[in-house]
């Protein structure tokens, strides 16, 4: 199936929130009650898959805010060359679809759409690592389908170099 068309925008107010339902209802309640607020405050920031169509209605989004990552947790094939501080990221706090385009590939273009914006801000304020947030074995397993590792004993935990997002938007003409 091919993926709804849409354009990405930060979270707003004129965006029907009550609407988007991803089949999790605390991810759900997120969106409706902490997102634009978290936005607003500089927290986090929460960008939506929007279809120019229907301007208001959300298709999918993602969240992310800057982190770090223990060095011990993080595998060490990533940890060569770095000194034993905390390695830098941004963490992909939260992404969802709605149920209508689930299963499309908006996921995976939203997953592409956040490493992508990562990536920009790492080239001004530095960053090695996608550190994801799963938040369910079923979200974990999908993100490891893209190459993400768990971290030591945290299985909802994942991590990525920003640098593997680089190789394979380059080779896509996206970077």
């Amino acid at each position: 199936m091919k993926p709804p068309v849409w354009h990405e925008a930060p979270i707003a107010k004129s965006h029907d929130r009550r609407s988007f339902d991803c089949g999790d209802a605390a991810m759900n309640e997120f969106l409706l009650r902490y997102a634009r607020q978290n936005h607003e405050q500089n927290a986090s920031k929460t960008f939506c898959a929007i279809n120019s169509a229907t301007p208001n209605r959300i298709l999918g989004f993602y969240t992310i805010t800057p982190s770090a990552v223990a060095h011990a947790n993080v595998p060490t094939a990533l940890t060569r060359g770095l000194a034993q501080h905390e390695v830098p990221g941004f963490k992909l706090a939260r992404l969802a679809t709605d149920v209508n385009v689930a299963g499309k590939g908006l996921g995976g273009q939203l997953f592409a759409a956040a490493a992508l914006r990562c990536l920009r801000i790492a080239t001004e304020a530095g960053g090695k690592l996608l550190i994801i947030d799963a938040k369910s074995e079923r979200a974990a397993r999908w993100y490891a389908s893209f190459g993400a590792q768990s971290l030591e004993d945290q299985s909802f935990t994942l991590v990525m170099p920003l640098t593997t997002f680089a190789a394979d938007l380059k080779t896509k003409g996206l970077l």
